[in-house]
């Protein structure tokens, strides 16, 4: 299956080439890289989440050779967030199309962590999955139609409302990241 625009009718979306990068305005990480964490904001994630990530052995730098290494990448759902900090429908559907196509330059990708619903509904629309199809399920992990695991996870705020909250999140992330090395790495 190739990853759609939208949740309608299937149509194929023509893909401009795109260079290899490291940071870009939507990402942090490598085109190149088998797991795309997809969030609402990457400039926030990198301050609350890379250093997480990182020492769970996932790296956002595309020349790591390491065989335990994970090759990350991690982008955004929005360009900038609303001031009430929700994305709107077409917002969202916009960002499914630009997702559309960052997936479809991924040639390496096996893997989506998804933070939040925001992320949830956008990868879902970018790979022409119907919102009915598949519910957002924090701590699973998903195979797609097309072979693409999709993992759920919460978003974690820079700065939370409540510690209680932000712990509670963090908890499910950190369950997750193990089934997250075991569907990239099942030998290691």
């Amino acid at each position: 299956m190739i990853p759609q625009a939208s949740s309608g009718s299937p149509t194929l979306v023509s893909v401009p080439a795109a260079p290899e990068t490291t940071t870009d305005h939507q990402g942090i990480g490598a085109l190149s890289a088998e797991l795309l964490v997809i969030c609402l904001d990457p400039a926030e994630a990198t301050q609350t989440l890379v250093s997480l990530l990182q020492e769970q052995g996932m790296v956002f730098t595309p020349d790591e050779s390491g065989s335990s290494l994970i090759r990350a990448r991690i982008t955004g759902v929005t360009a900038s967030l609303p001031t009430d900090g929700v994305p709107q429908p077409d917002e969202l559907e916009r960002c499914s199309a630009a997702l559309c196509r960052e997936l479809q330059t991924m040639t390496q990708l096996r893997l989506v962590l998804v933070l939040g619903v925001s992320a949830h509904i956008t990868a879902l629309g970018a790979c022409g999955i119907p919102l009915t199809r598949l519910d957002f399920r924090p701590g699973d992990i998903t195979r797609l139609p097309d072979g693409l695991l999709l993992a759920d996870a919460c978003h974690l705020p820079f700065d939370p409302v409540s510690s209680e909250l932000l712990a509670q999140r963090r908890n499910v992330l950190m369950d997750l990241i193990p089934k997250i090395r075991a569907a990239l790495r099942p030998s290691a």
